[in-house]
């Protein structure tokens, strides 16, 4: 049905370039060639038409429009792009084209690289962050790792902040949305002297929480033989947000340039605002558990056995269940209610805060430009959540990281002639402390379980992960034929990894904290190990360009991903051998080709793209019982990809994008002697978005009125890659819309702003604890949500 839909689109809007192109009447609105952007994915400055790469770029002003404010909300608008959500949603990564990692410790860098001026992001709970004061984000598809430095199997997301510049500039928006939502960002910048440039950014974003705790709500006797948590059961959902950044940027001469910034940011938020759905395991012959479905309300069983019927052989699991409920007999409120029932919720229990400072230098050497970045980062983070969604006390989990890195890159791009050339070399060093533990508070049923009733005990991991790399790179275009350009590039990594785990137990001293420095028995046994790899990427690509509106290019990448470790955590599984706690790099070999067109006389582009990803060693997390493991198995995917815009009107402005894509992770290790071909986690088979743009010519008041409606769908998706049908989470549509009112004068802007404007329930992500409670985590996506924003730029 929706292949139909995406077909009837692209057609719709090719008739629509059929039909401007036969009408041409009226001057366009928007300047030449309206809607192009200028990114760098090449390292160097080039139209977003002109670049062999399957890439979406937005302008900090379309950004703004279509009302994306948090960084992985870019996917949402990027065909073949998803978000691979943890944390309730509060921590989210991105996923592109089936390339993914959900794996729940912090010390496991994703496939898909993220950059913030120029900087890689190492930690993956760092790819979240509230956007403001940017120039354009850059959206990758396809291994990128011959030009940028790390672990770009999947692509590549780049954020470019605006920079300071001779003339004083600045902004300032104030919004004040639903749930009392207060944002405020500005900026200013300009010169000091004649030599020195300046730029300060601040952002501040909060408001109440959306998901309302009715603790202890419909428990049916769930709370039997407990007793709550202390300092216990706030709403959920709300988040407070302070950010700023600060540049210097020093021009002693027109050939060099000095720019240094530092940037800190915190966010407080409540503990994961998870809801919670029952499931039913399934069972095998030899007890394995090979499948799970959610629980209809007339559902009786704890579990279904191979023959169908009700099976009660896996531990803590109950004789039967309250009909529809999860094993303790609770009952979750309706997801339409924004309703929860918690023990283990707090408002203000979570924070993050990262620190940035960077230097980058840019000389002309005539003929060729030298770049320097250098960069340190550092990232912590107090996360925690109810572990079993519901009143009952019964476990909860933590998780404290620290992410400290340096990094620092020298490059020089040149032209010479036909040939265009980038080399370089790039060190990287991520020091990371991962502690995560699940927390069994006192009169919980865990902590009577393994012998802590009255104090409570937390059992865990402390993990140290040093990962330290350096690389060689270099790439090469030479236009052989007037219309020809053969491109050849790569990359050679060294990378050496340090890795150590110990399990504790830990006497609680704060439910709403984890303290390590004392362990009073292991649970499970430690493990460490240090290792040292060469790795490579590479780079072939054949460009033909007929003329100057039209590009065709053909082409095959290789990227790779570094591998890593697992951390079991204690939960009553069988210790994983000591064979498969360390796990390969995985390699990603991409034939891909493409068409970019544009249509300069009605303001029309349309790009397009297929491939073929044939995957080798994929690092597949699987989630079961409590906890998780990652295994290394081949993969392939392919797929194909639209974007196309118009204007056949003036002040109207049209887009239409869309992906399909068919991912099989080969031989998946299920359970015991079970093997499945499965889908990776959080890749929809299809994704279809637009977009409407209207601006009249008449002035309204002094100023222009620009109405915007977009929307965008996404089919089924897995939150395991075990896939089972409790696994996935069903498809959605989504639309936002917004009226603003600009100045023709003054600078001044109105704008009225409503997402999710029908109000959907839709799930982001969920957790499988079928085993643990006979029921999932579920995290649903913000409800409708209202905003008015008064602007000044100047």
């Amino acid at each position: 049905m929706y292949r139909r839909i995406l077909l009837a689109g692209v057609s719709i809007l090719s008739s629509a370039f059929a039909s401007a192109a036969a009408a041409q009447d009226a001057p366009l609105a928007g300047g030449p060639d309206a809607g192009e952007i200028i990114v760098t994915a090449q390292r160097r400055s080039q139209s977003v038409r002109d670049v062999p790469i399957a890439i979406t770029a937005f302008s900090g002003g379309e950004l703004q429009q279509r009302a994306i404010v948090n960084s992985v909300d870019v996917a949402r608008v990027t065909p073949g792009a998803f978000v691979s959500a943890s944390g309730g949603g509060q921590f989210s990564q991105f996923s592109i084209r089936g390339v993914t990692q959900n794996d729940i410790n912090d010390f496991v860098e994703g496939p898909v690289a993220v950059y913030v001026d120029d900087t890689y992001v190492p930690s993956p709970q760092g790819q979240t962050f509230g956007l403001f004061d940017l120039d354009r984000v850059e959206v990758l598809k396809g291994p990128q790792g011959t030009l940028f430095g790390r672990n770009a199997t999947g692509g590549l997301v780049h954020f470019i902040v605006a920079k300071p510049s001779s003339t004083t500039n600045g902004y300032m928006n104030f919004t004040y949305g639903r749930y009392n939502q207060t944002k405020l960002e500005g900026a200013i910048g300009g010169p000091i002297s004649d030599t020195l440039e300046y730029r300060a950014s601040l952002y501040w974003n909060r408001y109440d929480p959306w998901m309302k705790n009715i603790y202890p709500g419909n428990t049916s006797g769930s709370e039997a033989g407990t007793k709550p948590i202390p300092d216990c059961c706030d709403d959920a959902g709300n988040d407070n947000t302070l950010a700023g950044r600060l540049q210097l940027q020093y021009k002693p001469s027109d050939r060099l340039t000095i720019r240094a910034t530092g940037s800190a940011s915190r966010d407080i938020l409540s503990t994961a605002p998870y809801n919670q759905i029952a499931t039913v395991p399934v069972v095998s012959a030899n007890g394995g558990i090979v499948g799970g479905i959610y629980a209809s309300p007339t559902e009786t069983r704890s579990a279904i056995g191979p023959d169908g019927r009700n099976y009660t052989g896996i531990g803590g699991s109950p004789a039967a269940r309250v009909p529809g409920a999860d094993w303790f007999g609770y009952l979750a409120p309706s997801a339409r209610t924004l309703q929860f029932g918690s023990d283990y919720s707090q408002r203000n229990a979570e924070r993050v805060r990262s620190y940035d400072v960077a230097l980058h230098i840019d000389y002309d050497l005539g003929g060729a430009t030298l770049t320097s970045i250098t960069n340190w980062k550092k990232l912590t983070k107090h996360f925690g959540l109810d572990g079993d969604s519901s009143p009952l006390n019964f476990v909860d989990v933590w998780s404290d990281a620290d992410t400290r890195d340096v990094s620092q890159e020298v490059r020089v791009t040149g032209v010479s002639g036909p040939l265009t050339w980038t080399t370089g070399a790039y060190f990287l060093r991520i020091k990371t402390r991962s502690d995560l533990a699940y927390v069994a508070p006192a009169n919980s049923l865990f902590a009577a379980i393994v012998g802590f009733p009255t104090t409570g005990i937390d059992l865990g991991n402390v993990n140290h992960l040093t990962d330290t790399s350096g690389s060689l790179f270099g790439q090469a275009e030479y236009r052989f034929a007037p219309k020809l350009t053969l491109v050849v590039g790569s990359r050679v990594i060294r990378e050496h990894q340090h890795f150590d785990v110990s399990s504790g137990a830990f006497p609680i001293t704060n439910n709403y904290a984890l303290d390590t420095s004392v362990s009073l028995f292991t649970p499970l046994r430690g493990y460490e190990n240090r290792r040292t790899q060469t790795l490579w990427t590479g780079k072939v690509q054949l460009e033909y360009r007929p003329d100057g509106d039209t590009l065709l290019y053909v082409g095959v990448n290789r990227g790779v991903k570094a591998g890593n470790y697992n951390s079991q955590l204690p939960d009553g599984s069988p210790p994983l051998p000591l064979s498969v706690i360390s796990y390969d790099p995985e390699t990603l070999v991409a034939y891909e080709g493409g068409l970019k067109r544009s249509f300069p006389a009605i303001r029309g582009y349309v790009a397009l793209s297929g491939y073929y990803y044939d995957y080798h060693n994929y690092q597949a997390f699987l989630f079961s019982n409590a906890s998780g493991y990652t295994q290394n198995r081949n993969a392939r995917t392919y797929g194909a990809e639209i974007e196309a815009s118009i204007e056949p009107a003036s002040g109207l402005r049209l887009t239409v994008n869309g992906s399909i894509v068919d991912p099989k992770v080969k031989n998946l290790q299920i359970t015991d002697g079970v093997l499945r071909n499965v889908d990776p986690t959080f890749t929809p088979h299809r994704q279809i978005g637009g977009e409407v743009s209207y601006t009249p010519r008449a002035d309204m008041v002094g100023g222009k009125l620009t109405f915007n409606v977009n929307g965008h769908y996404n089919s089924s998706f897995f939150t395991n890659i075990r896939n089972f049908d409790s696994q996935k989470l069903p498809g959605y549509v989504l639309f936002n819309g917004s009226v603003t009112w600009a100045s023709d004068t003054s600078g001044i802007s109105i704008a009225l702003m409503l997402d999710n404007m029908f109000d959907k329930r839709y799930a982001v992500t969920s957790f499988d604890l079928t085993t643990l409670c006979g029921c999932s985590e579920i995290a649903y996506g913000r409800p409708r949500w209202w905003g008015v924003r008064a602007g000044y730029k100047f």
